[in-house]
């Protein structure tokens, strides 16, 4: 079997799985509700584009996507609202592509974004120098697929091309196809034939039509939708409709971690990890587009970014059948040094020496390995989000093992939320919460803070640190995960690049089950044996606690409060974070405390003895 059909198989098995209905179970994988990519790059990026001058453009025209990240090539596209990526498409012709979806260049969604289809992106070409005649066989070519990793595309909606009539100044209809479901890269060849395209300055454009689905019952699962992914763009003369051959080798993945089982292990660990971590390869798959076969060199490069040394392996030349694809395995040893530094970055890069004629852009793979304080699964982008939502999981837990390589704190938790429509849950509070081990599933419940919000992070890493309350000590397997407080979704970001199922268990209430998504949750634990910067220090323990307790948390419209053994000879008092008193309360003849008129947020209970002025204090939450 060639690694050309293992791959299709593979595509057929993962259609299942990637077209699980959302609101079929109390597990639901939604599509983003922002670009956060794109729009963390628009923000340090913020000069428009500018058309470039008439005719900068020479045939022949050809853009594979491969040496383009978030933007489109200034010098071939003069708008930037298609999306340059590698995660998103399924097997895609070669490594990179541009997608179309709902929302616009920076992420955000489109201000008249609605149910019925609307004109949603554009990729438009530069102006291109087309004065030919129609002998001169004039044809552009590209590939597309529906869906890949992210949204199906309504079959109202619709991807379509359109020419530019530089005559009369209007955009003409050439080509277009309506939603469908995943299906692999198709190839289309347009002809240019008639003379009022056949003019300098011509230009052409993509565009997809979108449309939200109706989320009156579910505003949390509005997001970005409707996703085409475009490939290999050419446009040339000397064409024919049977000029469908790319004659091309090239990688079509990108690559991926270093390590087995992880993205990345902090720095400190690694040389314990080392032996049973480490992957011996490094994989890519190279696909040989060409009627023949085509000689290839294969070489890796790893370079540190601290020290600027270069390990390079010896170069390997062999022979790639026509059509045929390899899941190559580049060889290495690079020269750890464990002991220089706190963290470490590589960057690897695999390289493909070809044939003269052979298109170069594609002939290069990049990956970048991060070791610093943190274990990860997930690649750093997500292409969905994840959570529980709907009756029954008020209370429920999402719980992910790690295995900490040598004894060690953990300190913080990493962890990417998305947005959704009007960030509505930024709103919800839940429970941060670390679990030991118990023959492979979540045990006893190590760590529990209350009062933890969903956040959005500004940074570029994408990530919101959440620091612990005390250092909790981890060695071997943990779990490191959240218990909800209400039935809405959380939506924690859902990397469909790695798939980590077997380490994602969630709990509703019937025992741990593992997840039906083959995926990574961007979660990352954060360990050090030295204090992190706003880390707060364990308070000491107070036995009066005992004497009281409030429940639920996060309360909505009343709190109840238990007293031990009655709450005679006490004062019970209520603050919020500033100190501000809101009520006094008598607890040997109060038990419920009406808070529906509180606004949402952190109090304080305040419990005093009114003989011996002592007093014990808990933390409650209001969440309407």
């Amino acid at each position: 079997m060639t690694c050309t059909t293992k791959l299709r198989n593979l595509f057929l098995l993962l259609l299942p799985i990637m077209t699980t209905s959302l609101l079929s179970a109390q597990e639901v994988m939604i599509p983003l509700g922002e670009n956060k990519v794109a729009r963390d790059f628009y923000l340090n990026h913020p000069t428009p584009r500018k058309a470039a001058p008439a005719d900068t453009v020479k045939l022949p025209f050809i853009d594979d996507f491969s040496d383009s990240f978030v933007e489109p090539k200034p010098s071939l596209w003069s708008d930037n609202f298609a999306f340059i990526n590698n995660t998103y498409p399924v097997f895609p012709v070669t490594a990179g592509v541009a997608t179309l979806d709902a929302y616009n260049f920076d992420g955000s969604e489109y201000p008249d974004a609605g149910t019925r289809p609307y004109v949603a992106d554009y990729l438009t070409s530069q102006p291109i120098d087309l004065a030919k005649v129609p002998s001169d066989s004039i044809y552009l070519s590209f590939f597309f697929q529906p869906k890949g990793l992210g949204e199906m595309p309504d079959p109202n909606d619709s991807l379509c091309l359109e020419f530019l009539n530089t005559g009369l100044g209007i955009w003409q209809r050439v080509w277009d196809t309506p939603g469908d479901s995943l299906r692999p890269f198709r190839q289309v060849m347009i002809p240019v034939t008639d003379t009022a395209f056949l003019k300098k300055g011509f230009r052409f454009r993509f565009f997809n039509y979108a449309s939200q689905a109706e989320n009156n019952d579910y505003p949390d699962l509005r997001s970005n939708v409707d996703h085409w992914h475009i490939d290999y763009v050419y446009l040339n003369a000397g064409r024919n409709k049977n000029d469908t051959i790319l004659r091309d080798v090239a990688f079509i993945n990108p690559l991926p971690s270093i390590l087995k089982d992880y993205e990345s292990v902090p720095w400190s660990h690694l040389k314990q990890a080392y032996f049973t971590q480490r992957t011996p390869f490094i994989p890519a798959v190279i696909m040989n587009h060409d009627t023949i076969t085509r000689n290839v060199t294969k070489l890796l490069q790893i370079t540190d970014n601290e020290t600027g040394y270069t390990y390079s392996t010896t170069p390997v030349a062999n022979d790639l059948a026509a059509g045929d694809s390899i899941n190559y395995l580049y060889s290495y040893d690079y020269p750890f040094d464990f002991d220089a530094g706190n963290s470490a970055t590589l960057n690897i890069k695999t390289i493909l020496r070809t044939d003269v004629f052979d298109y170069k852009p594609n002939d290069t793979l990049y990956y970048t390995q991060v070791f610093d304080n943190y274990y990860a699964y997930d690649d750093g982008t997500a292409e969905a989000g994840y959570g529980l939502r709907g009756q029954g999981t008020k209370n429920a837990s999402v719980a992910v093992k790690f295995e900490s390589y040598r004894a060690d704190s953990l300190r913080a938790v990493d962890m990417y939320f998305n947005q959704v429509l009007d960030s509505l849950n930024l709103k919800y509070y839940f429970y941060l919460c670390v679990w030991e081990d118990d023959n492979g599933k979540p045990g006893n419940l190590i760590y529990n803070e209350l009062g933890v919000k969903v956040k959005y992070s500004e940074d570029l890493n994408q990530f919101t640190r959440y620091t612990l309350e005390y250092p909790v000590p981890v060695e071997g397997p943990f779990y490191v995960g959240w218990t909800k407080t209400v039935d809405k979704l959380s939506n924690i970001g859902l990397d469909l690049n790695r798939n980590h199922r077997n380490k994602i268990f969630y709990n509703t209430g019937n025992g741990w089950l593992n997840t039906q998504y083959s995926a990574s949750l961007m979660l990352r634990p954060v360990v050090s044996l030295d204090p992190l910067t706003g880390i707060r220090a364990p308070e000491p323990a107070r036995a009066n606690n005992d004497l009281f307790r409030a429940y639920p948390i996060p309360a909505d419209q009343y709190l109840h409060i238990d007293f031990n053994p009655n709450g005679s000879g006490y004062q019970l008092e209520m603050v919020d974070i500033t100190g501000r008193r809101l009520g006094e309360y008598d607890p040997s003849n109060q038990t419920m405390i009406y808070t529906g008129d509180l606004k949402p947020g952190v109090y304080f209970l305040i419990l005093r003895n009114q003989s011996t002025g002592q007093s014990s204090s808990k933390k409650v939450i209001i969440n309407h």
